[in-house]
């Protein structure tokens, strides 16, 4: 199932969905994050800002590094810091 990243809206077939997208000018990023075109904003795609930080977690950084990473993107970005204390206490780091 292929999900168009503006839009929404599914289909089953990707030779639709490219069709779609042709049709519709929708996008989907090719930032790097992930090795597939994708949905802006996805975990792991640059434009989010937590993607450092989950980036460094999946790569089996230090306890150390990820709060490192956390205090940065929370200077950076005061706006995702609700969202990178919540992810902190998920993983239970403090």
């Amino acid at each position: 199932m292929y999900r168009c990243p503006e839009c929404r809206t599914r289909r089953r077939d990707y030779g639709l969905f490219t069709q779609h997208i042709r049709d519709t000018g929708h996008r989907l990023c090719i930032c790097g994050g992930y090795h597939y075109a994708h949905r802006p904003g996805s975990p792991y795609c640059v434009s989010n800002p937590l993607s450092a930080l989950l980036l460094a977690d999946r790569y089996g950084a230090t306890d150390k590094d990820l709060m490192r990473c956390a205090r940065h993107i929370m200077q950076e970005t005061p706006h995702a810091a609700a969202k990178v204390r919540e992810l902190l206490t998920e993983w239970k780091l403090k």
